[in-house]
């Protein structure tokens, strides 16, 4: 973006003389814009030709109609004469009340950039023989002036022409101002599908389904039954059991509330409308539910990004069509931004922790080990609960003493053997049973009686499956279980652990 200065005091010179040659040639030529705009260098004017078109306010304005390429709508202010406005052609959809005000506010003092041309006998060559849009603006003295927009200026792609009612006389508008009354009615949609609670107004978590596609299993995420700090507050509960990363999660788990779209694009779809933007059998389902709400997000087509020529892609997914249910007021199809749509690409390992289970030291009994047939039992012993905390919320609970067939061990080094036991590695979900049985086996026997068990199968030279409290979860790399069993021996000699495998 850095420009070369260059020759300063000539260039300015030169350019002077031809902005004032220019400025000559344009006021003696008795041309139009449209029929000078073929000219490569346009002059700049120092004065301000800016011209009010509206003289009413804006809060005399009672109604404005609009017409164009996308349909006919109207916006009205309330019967009680407050400054509300509605749009019938919204139906049941909520409003954006602050675009429905700046409508009107737009209005006020409207002002053209210039007069362009008087008197102008052919309007098609400002486009406005067939205008693009048409807006009649109606006041509660009751009169009304119809403003129309015809075609953008070649000279200056930023305006575009319009006129007044019947009148010969062409004006030139920023397109900005105008598109408040080219934009379709849907731009007046509100686009947030759900509201997002206050921080002190949530509601109680209740079960969160998504189904995909492409996806062999559905995933499930509810509450979690124990408070554990660093993990998220739910839990995923299908396809199998799971804390969940409160960093990776918190967007699934989460995300319904507060969604919004970057657009809506049919109001009240039919039957053929969901079809069409496939969500008649969508691409995946979102269901949210508990107490006092239900909540279904269907996620249907996907609308890939345009590379630098404008043509789509088909490697980039920008957005998706989606439809919402349980909340009134967004009966239609909105375009949701993919940024806003983790359900459309995550996966069960994306969003799990890295702890099969989440046993504290200070809260167990003991470990059990058994190896090809063979058990070791280790003893812990410990002062307190993980649930005894200081002021600063820190466990106060200590291990102190770990024994195994009568054999006191080093506590610390226990505890290294036990960190390497609980990174079990979590990183590929599986769900089909092993066959034969089990060739390691270990068991987290808790105080409070409550156990976990972990029950490992060969499934190949180089991989394990993983049943966690019956259930079959995770495969693992064998070199993980080598590693594990050299430790325990290890351990028994009072040799250091090794957390590489």
């Amino acid at each position: 973006m850095n420009g070369k200065l260059q020759g300063i005091i000539i260039c300015g010179v030169t350019a002077a003389c031809l902005v004032g040659v220019m400025a000559f040639l344009n006021s003696t030529s008795g041309k139009s814009d449209a029929d000078s705009s073929s000219s490569s260098t346009a002059a700049v004017s120092s004065q301000d030709e800016s011209v009010v078109i509206l003289t009413k306010s804006s809060d005399d304005i009672t109604s404005v109609k609009v017409s164009n390429e996308h349909g006919e709508y109207s916006v009205n202010k309330s019967e009680s004469g407050k400054s509300t406005w509605s749009i019938p052609e919204l139906g049941t959809l909520n409003a954006n009340a602050t675009a429905e005000a700046s409508m009107i506010s737009n209005l006020d003092g409207f002002k053209a950039k210039k007069l362009v041309e008087e008197n102008v006998e052919d309007m098609s060559k400002y486009g406005l023989d067939k205008p693009t849009a048409d807006l009649t603006v109606e006041y509660s003295d009751g009169t009304a002036t119809t403003l129309h927009v015809g075609s953008v200026s070649p000279s200056n792609e930023r305006y575009s022409y319009v006129s007044l009612d019947d009148e010969k006389t062409v004006y030139m508008v920023m397109g900005t101002k105008l598109s408040y009354y080219t934009d379709p009615v849907t731009a007046y949609a509100n686009l947030t599908l759900l509201t997002k609670p206050s921080d002190d107004d949530w509601p109680d978590y209740g079960k969160e389904t998504v189904t995909r596609k492409d996806l062999d299993y559905e995933m499930a995420f509810e509450n979690n039954p124990n408070e554990i700090e660093g993990l998220s507050g739910q839990v995923m509960t299908e396809p199998i059991f799971s804390y969940l990363n409160i960093t990776n999660s918190s967007a699934t788990t989460h995300g319904m509330w507060g969604l919004t779209a970057q657009s809506c694009e049919v109001i009240a779809p039919d039957e053929t409308a969901m079809k069409e933007h496939g969500l008649s059998d969508p691409f995946a389902t979102v269901r949210l539910s508990g107490d006092g709400y239900d909540y279904t997000l269907k996620i249907g087509d996907p609308v890939y990004a345009t590379a630098g020529d404008s043509s789509e892609t088909t490697d980039t997914v920008s957005a998706y069509y989606c439809y919402f249910e349980g909340v009134k007021g967004v009966d239609a199809i909105y375009l949701v931004s993919a940024d806003n749509l983790p359900w459309a690409t995550i996966k069960a390992e994306d969003v799990i922790t890295s702890l099969m289970t989440s046993n504290y030291l200070v809260d167990l009994k003991n470990v059990e080990v058994v190896y090809n047939g063979k058990k070791t039992v280790y003893e812990v012993e410990s002062s307190g609960a993980s649930t005894d905390t200081d002021s600063d919320g820190k466990t106060t609970a200590q291990v102190t003493k770990v024994t195994t067939d009568g054999k006191e061990l080093d506590v610390d080094n226990f505890k290294t053997f036990y960190q390497y036991l609980m990174g079990c590695p979590t990183n590929e979900i599986y769900f089909t049973d092993p066959e034969g049985e089990s060739y390691l086996t270990i068991t987290f026997d808790r105080k409070d009686g409550k156990k976990d068990v972990m029950e490992i199968y060969k499934d190949s030279s180089r991989r394990s499956v993983v049943k966690l409290n019956g259930e079959t979860s995770f495969r693992i790399q064998s070199t993980w279980v080598d590693t594990f069993v050299a430790n325990m021996d290890r351990l028994l000699k009072g040799e250091a652990v090794d957390d590489n495998y």
